[in-house]
């Protein structure tokens, strides 16, 4: 199937707090730099602008759409050689990166969805539109909300929705799915909808559906484990100097990163600085022209020198 990457002038993606992302994520003008979730390509390219000789942006991303279409907007800088592109998921930085671990001046994690993802119906993030209950970044992951869903114990459900949707009617909505796939299984969206419709009362219904298709896209991305597994290995890639930079939208995701950073940055021997006491927000002003910037929350720490062979963990 073929996808198109605009809907009419809506773009593929409008970045979040571009000129604070880079304020973070820039350090030096020739330096190495890495885009864990290029997306869109709107904070690599407000990144290129202040790039001289020598530098580059290494642009990974698990969506081989994300990759398609930066491999369009970008094809100068690409022939340039001041970006690299690499369909992967960021929690394999360390491992494909090797050639360059402990040189990276900046590592950008963006751990949103793009518009271009939301707004695509057949990828099923969204359920306001009929559409395959699929939910997969990219190739990567084993299987689909819909797998998942015909698949996982009343047991696991309940306690999927709990943990990554803090779902307060979990064990109802678990029970009535496992009662529904006994009869027809859950292969849209829409059907997926209708059961939640079945057991949340209509004032509640909206949030109930957001929290329950979050839980579900997490647990078939495997997002909060990319996540731990890419905290735990950024100390191993950033030069000394360098900054890790996250833009999160949810508290699962928040959490973890404020974590790690607090661990690492006042332990006998840290390995950070923060550069934010606090998560940075979009200005009232962002958030107008861009709703769907509201829940963002940015978090920055410098790579400090000492301790840089120590193993860490998340």
């Amino acid at each position: 199937m073929k996808r198109t990457y605009s809907n009419g002038s809506q773009p593929y993606h409008v970045p979040v707090m571009v000129e604070k992302v880079v304020e973070f994520w820039y350090t030096t003008p020739d330096g190495i730099y890495v885009d864990g979730t290029i997306g869109g390509g709107g904070h690599t390219a407000a990144l290129l602008e202040r790039l001289q000789q020598g530098g580059y942006i290494i642009g990974m991303d698990r969506d081989p759409d994300a990759i398609t279409y930066c491999r369009h907007r970008f094809a100068e800088a690409i022939q340039q050689g001041r970006l690299r592109l690499l369909q992967a998921n960021f929690r394999q930085a360390c491992e494909l990166l090797r050639d360059i671990r402990g040189k990276v001046q900046g590592f950008l994690l963006d751990l949103g969805l793009s518009w271009h993802q939301v707004d695509t119906p057949a990828r099923g993030f969204t359920f306001r539109a009929r559409a395959p209950l699929d939910m997969r970044f990219g190739p990567d992951s084993p299987q689909t909300a819909e797998a998942l869903l015909a698949a996982a114990s009343e047991e696991e459900l309940a306690s999927l929705f709990r943990r990554y949707g803090e779902e307060p009617r979990a064990r109802a909505l678990a029970r009535r799915i496992v009662q529904r796939r006994r009869s027809a299984p859950l292969r849209t969206t829409a059907d997926l909808r209708a059961v939640v419709e079945e057991v949340i009362p209509p004032p509640h219904r909206r949030k109930t559906l957001a929290r329950i298709f979050q839980a579900l896209r997490i647990a078939v991305n495997d997002e909060l484990g990319a996540l731990r597994d890419t905290l735990a290995c950024s100390p191993d890639l950033l030069a000394p100097g360098g900054r890790l930079v996250v833009l999160c939208y949810h508290s699962l995701e928040d959490r973890l990163v404020k974590e790690f950073l607090q661990k690492h940055s006042t332990n006998r021997m840290p390995l950070f600085r923060l550069l934010t006491r606090k998560p940075v927000r979009p200005s009232a002003d962002e958030i107008h022209r861009n709703p769907r910037a509201r829940s963002a929350r940015l978090r920055a720490a410098e790579r400090l020198p000492n301790a840089l062979n120590l193993p860490t963990t998340a």
